[in-house]
């Protein structure tokens, strides 16, 4: 039988047991949880440990007792250090090296690489330097939102520094350009046998009121307004990056902000990541690079073909909403039906449950839901109205604890495709 350890136990992860489910393997899921109300997928997988996903050392003991023969890493780039450590003490298969983790996760390090591969970064400041606001404050070495804050001004900057640096764990800072007046892209990439496939590209709509507006991302819209752009002029040289960092196996995304027909660069990731693109590769291709991870990992054959998103279904458009949740108690949730049929899917996530309590001690709110609607026709705006109609999470006082919604002003404004 093949055992699979998943590192976290989290909403998102509930994913990964179930396609693991569905290919007859034994799912163990960690995390030092508990209380398994905060840890979800520990009641979905068919064994949970209570170990903390980085105690290698136990882990190891765990693993061999149990006769796992496969890992893999959840939503986090802590957790793929860790998956790395663990795979490499077992003898078992990884996606990548520690090498090529650090060369991405290091945000040093990582505009370095762009330098030498022609991509173009994100203008930077020293501490120190006269700088013109607003500037983006984040840790070198931590992945997503984490420790990010924007400045407005040098009060804020020299308290948002601190954030960072308390935050980073090699105590480096980097402080960039805050491009308010671009569009944030992201790019989605499989590597398979060395070959590197682009599964999809989108654009972002950031939260647009005061708390916590400039990094909170509301929405990923499918396939970005850029791309063909993006391809003719960054495509190649991104696949000779990966090529040159010797990745032969995993998942990659790209991240840059698109102003004045440029496209700066700022993050690489090797994690699953939070709008989670397997759905629409899966839509377009009948493909989910999660199964093939999964076969990757415990090593067992994979027939997958990847192909470019853009030479597959050209109609499909896609739309990822994030709700997240203001300070409250949940009372009530009401949820929209998930309607699928030969044209559109809804795939529906609520990451909260009535009695939960919701508590924000940074601009990084609490994710409370997400809906992704997939659509061959023109019908995404009725349905992201419907949603928007139907979905609701009520406090104890008779409020709505959902932070913002996707409007129509927000659509139009990114020239989605009716």
């Amino acid at each position: 039988m093949n055992k699979l350890l998943i590192l976290g136990a989290t909403y998102h992860e509930i994913d990964i047991v179930e396609r693991a489910h569905n290919k007859g393997i034994y799912v163990i899921v960690t995390d030092n949880n508990l209380d398994w109300s905060k840890s979800p997928a520990k009641y979905v997988a068919d064994e949970a440990w209570n170990i903390s996903w980085s105690d290698i050392d136990a882990l190891v003991l765990e693993c061999r007792e149990s006769k796992v023969n496969g890992i893999i890493a959840g939503f986090s780039e802590f957790r793929v250090e860790n998956m790395i450590k663990l795979c490499d003490k077992l003898g078992l298969p990884c996606t990548l090296s520690m090498k090529q983790l650090n060369l991405t996760r290091d945000k040093i390090q990582f505009k370095n690489l762009c330098a030498k591969y022609g991509i173009r970064g994100v203008p930077e400041y020293k501490y120190g330097d006269s700088i013109n606001f607003p500037v983006i404050v984040k840790p070198v070495d931590r992945a997503g939102s984490i420790g990010i804050n924007v400045a407005y001004n040098q009060e804020e900057f020299e308290r948002f520094y601190k954030i960072a640096y308390d935050l980073s764990p090699s105590k480096n800072v980097i402080i960039e350009d805050f491009i308010d007046d671009g569009t944030k892209v992201d790019l989605y990439y499989y590597v398979k046998g060395g070959n590197i496939a682009l599964l999809g590209t989108s654009d972002t709509i950031m939260c647009n009121g005061k708390s916590g507006a400039p990094i909170l991302q509301k929405a990923w819209t499918f396939p970005s307004r850029y791309e063909s752009q993006y391809v003719s002029e960054e495509d190649g040289k991104i696949r000779k990056m990966l090529h040159g960092i010797g990745l032969k196996n995993g998942y990659v995304t790209m991240s840059a902000f698109y102003r004045n027909d440029r496209f700066y660069f700022f993050e690489a990731g090797f994690r699953l990541s939070g709008e989670l693109s397997y759905n629409y590769y899966d839509y377009i291709s009948g493909i989910n690079y999660i199964d093939t991870l999964l076969d990757y990992s415990l090593g067992l054959p994979n027939s997958d073909i990847y192909e470019d998103c853009y030479q597959l279904n050209k109609c499909t458009k896609s739309i990822i909403l994030n709700y997240f949740g203001i300070d409250g108690i949940v009372k009530k949730i009401q949820t929209p039906s998930n309607s699928s049929n030969e044209s559109q899917k809804v795939i529906g996530n609520i990451y909260i449950k009535e009695g939960d309590s919701i508590h924000n001690e940074t601009n990084v709110f609490k994710k409370i839901a997400m809906y992704t609607i997939l659509s061959n026709d023109n019908m995404l705006e009725d349905i992201i109205r419907y949603i928007n109609s139907n979905l609701h999470i009520i406090d104890n006082k008779g409020q709505e604890l959902i932070y913002e919604r996707v409007d129509e002003k927000s659509l139009n404004f990114l020239q989605m495709p009716k």
